[in-house]
């Protein structure tokens, strides 16, 4: 498999997982399971993210071979930052409210956690 179908398949694993948690998090606000809007905001972040790294590697990924590597890829590798980093809260966060028993929800924790995965892999890949 080419280097540009896997960066492919981790974007679009990174889009399917943040889809789902943020469909996730608005089904639960409209059945009033919660009501934080901060969980809102970062899902809608990392899906949004998600969306602009993999136009970024559909529509980049030759350039980025023809290219100067190092130039073109600093708007990749910042989308992929962002990603990390929210996702990285978002599973700390899960962590913490299932150890302190205020959840029995780990797929928040493991979803988040994949992703983070997937988005250091990716960013590894690209620079």
């Amino acid at each position: 498999m080419g280097k540009d179908m896997t960066n492919l398949i981790c974007t679009s694993a990174i889009l399917l997982l943040s889809l789902w948690e943020t469909a996730g998090i608005y089904f639960a606000r409209g059945k009033g399971g919660t009501s934080n809007v901060s969980r809102l905001l970062t899902h809608s972040l990392i899906l949004t993210f998600s969306v602009v790294a993999l136009i970024q590697i559909i529509f980049w990924e030759d350039a980025l071979s023809s290219l100067f590597r190092r130039n073109v890829a600093v708007p990749v590798a910042a989308v992929l930052i962002f990603m990390f980093v929210l996702s990285f809260a978002e599973s700390f966060s899960a962590a913490q409210a299932r150890f302190k028993g205020m959840t029995k929800n780990i797929s928040r924790t493991l979803t988040h956690g994949i992703i983070c995965g997937l988005s250091a892999v990716l960013f590894f890949r690209i620079i």
